[in-house]
């Protein structure tokens, strides 16, 4: 009985035994089978911009490549972030290539490498941000002669038609930036600051849209007013023998408009239309009951002595109708007549029947002359030596100096022929 159970024991074993050396085979025989079929799968090599398809059995990416024919030489390298053996996959070739190095100021570092720029940054230390950014995709494979430019990126801060942001940018110049953000300025609108400026951080940037509108209009020109001297009135009474009247001019006025209010406004012209009248007022001088005439040897009467104390030069002389026998030219105007006891003329000379007030812009400073009335009073020999107020009205040609408001007044208005000596 006891022989008998450890004959069955030991079948017992034999059979474990043969079971499991039949599994062992048969797994084995499997995994032969597995490889004998040659299952394949499909890895593109990319390299640059050619792309190379392969398909394959093999598991090592670098047999893989060179059943693809492609050679790597020192220094190369295989980007293998997204093959996985067995599976459909790909490989990135990156060659040792010369490459230059730009950084943020300009300065050029001549680089050897294989791999990606961002990759190269890292070799290099450079750490990339909002304020420091690169000219070339980060992930992008470095090739020959590649030039990869660091570029510095600033926050901007721009206002224009109404509204107000803050922009990143790594423009030069503010004309860049504006480029950039596709902003076209019309001919007349401007930029502050100027378009040549250099961008920096947190820079301000206004566009102002100009316009320039032309309007006309009709404005009132004041009359003025004047006083005159009658010696043939009572001292202390007076008279107005013009009640004055407002003249009208057109004027023509630009307004510059910025981002739509009206900035400045400048006077393009103005045509007077109308011109005003004085307002006159006659005052009486006479204390004595009699009229003057005039002072010494200056009466004021027809044909008589000229009122000029200046005398007439020798180089010249006057024929019996009080007209120079010799002459450059003549004028036909209208003279007044003005008193101003102990005065001095703009050019500096003591005032005194004689020395006369011109527009010098007609009739230059030290002209000679001889002057008639053309109702035959004789003002005689003259010098242009002063100007006035009335020069720049053009209601008179010349104001003569007399010695008495009652010569000013006897004389008024008086159309004249000047004789220009």
């Amino acid at each position: 009985m006891k022989n008998h159970n450890k004959d069955v024991k030991a079948s017992r074993i034999t059979l474990m035994r043969v079971t499991a050396l039949v599994l062992s085979i048969a797994v084995l025989c499997a995994g032969t089978a597995f490889a004998a079929t040659g299952e394949t799968y499909v890895v593109h090599i990319y390299e640059g911009s050619q792309i190379t398809r392969v398909e394959t059995s093999e598991e090592d990416p670098y047999a893989v490549v060179e059943e693809a024919d492609i050679q790597l030489s020192e220094g190369d390298k295989l980007i293998l972030d997204n093959f996985k053996a067995g599976s459909d996959s790909r490989i990135v070739v990156c060659r040792l290539s010369n490459i230059v190095l730009i950084d943020a100021d300009g300065n050029k570092n001549n680089i050897t490498f294989a791999g990606t720029v961002n990759e190269l940054f890292a070799e290099q230390g450079i750490v990339l941000g909002n304020d420091l950014v690169s000219n070339v995709d980060v992930n992008a494979v470095v090739t020959d002669n590649m030039e990869v430019r660091l570029i510095h990126s600033y926050g901007i801060t721009i206002s224009v038609d109404g509204e107000t942001k803050t922009l990143k940018s790594t423009a030069a110049t503010v004309e860049d930036f504006l480029s950039e953000q596709n902003i076209v300025l019309d001919e007349d609108d401007e930029v502050e600051p100027a378009k040549e400026t250099a961008l920096s951080e947190g820079l301000f940037v206004q566009v102002l849209r100009v316009e320039y509108v032309t309007r006309e209009e009709i404005e009132s020109i004041p009359f003025e007013s004047k006083k005159t001297y009658n010696s043939s009135m009572k001292s202390g009474t007076s008279k107005v023998t013009s009640q004055g009247a407002e003249g009208s001019k057109t004027v023509v006025y630009e307004e510059k408009i910025v981002n739509g209010v009206v900035e400045s406004v400048t006077t393009v012209s103005e045509t007077v239309t109308k011109e005003p009248v004085d307002k006159v007022t006659m005052i009486g001088t006479n204390n004595t009951g009699t009229i003057s005439t005039g002072v010494g040897n200056t009466k004021i009467e027809k044909n008589g002595k000229p009122i000029s104390e200046i005398q007439l030069p020798s180089k010249y002389s006057v024929d019996g109708n009080n007209v120079p026998t010799s002459y450059k030219s003549t004028i036909k105007g209208k003279a007044a007549a003005y008193c101003v006891p102990g005065g001095t003329t703009s050019t500096g000379k003591a005032v005194k029947p004689g020395y006369i007030a011109v527009n010098p812009k007609q009739i230059p400073y030290g002209t000679e002359m001889w002057i008639v009335s053309d109702d035959g009073i004789v003002y005689g020999y003259c010098i242009a030596a002063d100007t006035g107020g009335f020069a720049s009205k053009g209601y008179y040609t010349v104001d003569l100096y007399m010695n008495s408001k009652s010569q000013c007044t006897s004389w008024g208005s008086r159309n004249v022929t000047i004789y220009i000596l």
